[in-house]
C-alpha cells in the first residue's frame, strides 16, 4: 500500500486490518501498528485493540508486516544489498554473556559494541518475566545480558518504541535518541515498512530513532498457550534456557538437568501467521544472525548493510566478538530457508 494515496477510507483503516489481518489469524504480534496510531487508539492485549473511532489514515495497515505486498523498492535496494552480504561465523569473548546466550552470544555483543562505541544509546530487546517476553529498551550491560536468549513466543517488541517516544521529546515523541532493534523476521519488516521514504523523502516517525536492525533466524514462533501446556506437563519454575533443536524443544533446568518436548507434541501450537511467513534469515536487518550453519557455541551472521559491516568489523577490531576462521555451512540455511519458503507457498494456496 503507498503511503502517498492516503485517502480517509473507512475500509482503509483499523476495519481492514481487523478484517484481514487480525480476523484470519495473520497478526504477529508485534504491536507496530500501536506505535504508528497518531491519535493513540490502538491498543495492545495480546492483540491490536481499537479504543476509540477510527481516523481512518492507513498508517496501520501500512506498517503492518502482513498487509499487503512488500514494496517493490524496498525488495530492490535489500535484494541488491543481500547479493552482496559477507557471511561469517563468530562469537562472545565475554563470559558474563557466554553464561546466559542462546548460541554464541554475537547479537548481546554487538549492541553492547554499540553502546560502547556511541553509536546507540540503548537497544530495542525482548526482555522475559514469568517466561513471558517483555519489551524492553536497554542501556546497560546488565540488561543487555538480561535480554539474552531467544524467545519462542511473540513479543509485542515496538510497544517499548511506543513508551519511549512518548516519555520524551515535544509532543510526547522522542526521535534524538538512536536505538539499535532485534527483531524476528516479521519484525524488521514492519520497521523496513516504517522507514521507507515517500515521495519527499520523509520517514514515518518514531522509525527514524533506528540506526540499525539486528535481525533473527526464525522458522516459527508458538502460541502462548505452550507455556501454559508446559507449565501442566513439567515444574518449569527452576528453567533456565530453551533451546530448538532437530530432535524437539531443550529445556535446561538449574540443576543441569533437560527434558525434550518432541516436534511432534508443539507443532499444534506454531503460530497461523508463521505458516504463510517465507523468510528464516530476516533477509531485510542490517545483520541476521542464528545458529544454522555454525558449530556449537557459534553464532551465523549475514551482515549485508554498511553500517552492519561497521558494527561488525568494529566490534571484532575491539575484541567484544571473535571470528570462526571456518565459513558457515550456507547449504544448512539454504535448507531451511527453502523448507520455510515451500510451507509459506503451501500455506497461501490454502
Amino acid at each position: 500500500m503507498d503511503r502517498n494515496t492516503l485517502n480517509g477510507d473507512l475500509t482503509t483503516g483499523f476495519r481492514k486490518l481487523k478484517s484481514d489481518i487480525l480476523d484470519k489469524g495473520l497478526c504477529t504480534g508485534c504491536s507496530i501498528c500501536t506505535v504508528m496510531c497518531r491519535l493513540e487508539n490502538i491498543a495492545f492485549d495480546g492483540h491490536p485493540v481499537m479504543r476509540q473511532e477510527c481516523a481512518s489514515c492507513q498508517l496501520c495497515n501500512i506498517v503492518c508486516p502482513r498487509a499487503g505486498e512488500v514494496s517493490r523498492n524496498l525488495q530492490k535496494e535489500w535484494d541488491t544489498l543481500d547479493r552482496h552480504a559477507i557471511i561469517r561465523s563468530a562469537r562472545s569473548t565475554d563470559e558474563g554473556i557466554l553464561k546466559v546466550c542462546q548460541d554464541g552470544g554475537v547479537t548481546t555483543s554487538l549492541l553492547w559494541y554499540a553502546l560502547n562505541a556511541g553509536l546507540i544509546k540503548g537497544a530495542v530487546v525482548s526482555g522475559v518475566k514469568d517466561l513471558k517476553p517483555i519489551p524492553m529498551i536497554a542501556t546497560t550491560y546488565e540488561e543487555l545480558v538480561s535480554s539474552a536468549g531467544v524467545r519462542y513466543s511473540p513479543s509485542p517488541t515496538f510497544q517499548a518504541l511506543l513508551y519511549h517516544s512518548r516519555d520524551g521529546g515535544s509532543n510526547g515523541r522522542n526521535h534524538s535518541t538512536k536505538l539499535g532493534l532485534v527483531g524476528t523476521p516479521c519484525q524488521v519488516l514492519a520497521m523496513r515498512n516504517m522507514q521507507m521514504p515517500d515521495m519527499e523523502g520523509a520517514i514515518l516517525e518514531p522509525s527514524d530513532s533506528i540506526e540499525f536492525i539486528i535481525g533473527l533466524f526464525c522458522m516459527e514462533q508458538f502460541d502462548s498457550k505452550l507455556t501454559e501446556y508446559l507449565r501442566n506437563k513439567m515444574d518449569l519454575q527452576n528453567a533456565k534456557k530453551f533451546k530448538m533443536t532437530k530432535d524437539g524443544l531443550i529445556i535446561n533446568f538449574a540443576d543441569g538437568s533437560k527434558a525434550l518436548v518432541e516436534h511432534a507434541e508443539i507443532k499444534r501450537f506454531v503460530r497461523s501467521n508463521c505458516r504463510i511467513c517465507a523468510d528464516f534469515t530476516s533477509k531485510y536487518a542490517d545483520i541476521s544472525v542464528g545458529s544454522a550453519g555454525s558449530p556449537a557455541g557459534w553464532t551465523t551472521m549475514i551482515i549485508r548493510s554498511e553500517i552492519g559491516r561497521s558494527i561488525y568489523y568494529g566490534a571484532l577490531r575491539c575484541g567484544f566478538i571473535a571470528e570462526n576462521p571456518r565459513s558457515p555451512k550456507m547449504q544448512v540455511i539454504e535448507n531451511l530457508s527453502g523448507k520455510k519458503m515451500e510451507r509459506s507457498a503451501k500455506s497461501r494456496l490454502d
